[in-house]
């Protein structure tokens, strides 16, 4: 029995003695899953355009971080890693005719939004269950402005009433109907039976609820330069130098009287667009005319889906313009017809090889590169790619002269410590004052506001390697931090 008991003990003591050596193996797999993890980043990519395309480098910088983040798992060792990704950018060649839209008008702050009681769809209620019916009648329609008794297949989308836009231009008018026109019964829920345009009735279920619309134009206290500037800054970086274009915009009061005014402008060397003058313009203007669209054996004065201009212009300008001449350009003004109403729009045309080319709009896949730094956050444990416009610099042998290390071209381990740089001055890390003195002096281009580099150097401490180390300059200091 004692020699049972003993036995026991020890093989007791045996089992408990083996925990820590399972914890030290547990603790190095995890290290090694760690490791693998971030050796499996690679210090370049490409993203196919088979995948995917980019409208601008804009639109690019917003969105490969996060398909770098699905892609490659972050974690502590991955802190600033840097990554050189390639894409393709659909270079959009604008449009002569440019009309500002709702996003336009709200990325510049004209957003203007109300909130009313109104009346909203409510598809949990069966039609048959509705506390109410009733069909909209002639008196309806015109309260809402609908002339011919009835709405259009168009009218269920988003779309403006009375000014504001709404999520469904149907729901805002019939909101309208039942809330000011009917004055109906807000406790109670109403099956509302209406005309489509060649498509019929149809009925839907409303309840009482608030109704949101929003406007968006500009003031007419608004320095509208300034916005329209702005906007073309934002949505069109990639655009090419001295491209002019014409913006189409609104102007007025909110519930007031809106106006449409056209104004052009250019894109400049420096990057940004500047409004110009008519007398600007580089390019000759051709107007269609009544008699030219009869000539095409139209029985309207416009173009439309089934009739496009692409199919006319090329042939138009070739007979009008017999003697053109290599590089000669005419945007041509048109109508075209579309969703019932008739518009006014530009086609840029450019005389090349013998033969009249579209030149606008146009989009042309360009290729671009960013580089983006990997971040680590050891709170939630999950890391982010970010954009960075780091200058990736690797040291040269003129770089290692300049600190003193020019025998072996490499700092090594005495350095990476506390010490005096240059000589009489105390640092926190000699490497990190001698990689300061190297970028203030060898690549003085980038000392500017929140500018940072990712720098490489050999390292010696018995064996050779590279390191890198990310900073960021100061302009408070004048000199560069560590991240």
């Amino acid at each position: 029995m004692k020699k049972s008991l003993i036995y026991i003990l020890a093989l007791s003591a045996g089992l408990f003695s083996c925990e820590p050596y399972k914890d030290l193996q547990e603790a190095a797999d995890s290290e090694l899953v760690l490791k693998r993890d971030n050796d499996a980043i690679p210090a370049t990519t490409t993203i196919s355009a088979d995948d995917v395309v980019y409208s601008s480098k804009t639109v690019a910088q917003n969105e490969i971080p996060s398909f770098l983040s699905e892609k490659y798992r972050a974690n502590v060792y991955t802190d600033s890693k840097i990554i050189e990704v390639e894409y393709t950018v659909v270079q959009q060649s604008l449009a002569p005719k440019n009309f500002l839209d709702d996003d336009d008008y709200a990325s510049v702050g004209n957003e203007f939004c109300k909130e009313d009681a109104g009346w909203v769809q409510n598809d949990t209620i069966n039609i048959a269950d509705a506390d109410k019916e009733i069909m909209l009648t002639s008196d309806d329609y015109n309260f809402v402005g609908q002339k011919y008794g009835n709405f259009s297949s168009s009218d269920y989308d988003e779309g403006v009433y009375n000014g504001y836009t709404y999520d469904s231009r149907l729901d805002a008018m019939i909101s309208d109907i039942l809330q000011n026109f009917r004055n109906e019964d807000r406790t109670k829920s109403i099956s509302v039976i209406f005309d489509v345009y060649k498509e019929g009735l149809d009925t839907l279920v409303y309840t009482a609820d608030s109704v949101k619309g929003c406007a968006y134009q500009f003031l007419p206290s608004d320095n509208i330069e300034d916005k329209i500037t702005g906007i073309f800054n934002n949505n069109n970086p990639d655009q090419l130098s001295d491209s002019q274009i014409s913006a189409v915009y609104k102007v007025g009061e909110i519930n007031g009287e809106i106006s449409e005014h056209t104004e052009f402008f250019q894109k400049q060397t420096t990057g940004s667009w500047v409004m110009i003058t008519s007398a600007d313009l580089v390019h000759e203007y051709d107007t269609l005319q009544d008699a030219d669209y009869t000539a095409f054996g139209f029985k309207y004065p416009n173009f439309s889906s089934s009739t496009p201009q692409e199919n006319y212009l090329p042939r138009f300008l070739a007979s009008k313009h017999a003697y053109a001449q290599e590089g000669d350009n005419y945007r041509m003004v048109y109508n075209y017809y579309t969703g019932g109403v008739t518009v006014m729009d530009i086609a840029e045309y450019k005389f090349e090889d013998m033969q009249w080319v579209l030149t606008a709009p146009i989009s042309e896949e360009t290729v671009s590169s960013d580089k983006f730094k990997y971040t680590h956050s050891s709170e939630s444990n999950t890391g982010e790619w970010k954009v960075s416009l780091a200058a990736v610099i690797t040291l040269t042998q003129a770089d290692y002269e300049l600190t003193g290390d020019g025998k072996y071209s490499n700092f090594s381990s005495y350095d990476d410590k506390e010490g005096e740089y240059p000589e009489g001055t105390q640092v926190d890390n000699i490497i990190d004052a001698k990689i300061n003195h190297i970028l203030l002096t060898n690549y003085s281009q980038y000392n500017k506001l929140d500018q940072e580099a990712s720098v490489s150097f050999e390292y010696y401490d018995g064996v050779r390697s590279t390191k890198t180390r990310s900073y960021i300059y100061n302009t408070t200091t004048t000199n560069w931090d560590v991240q």
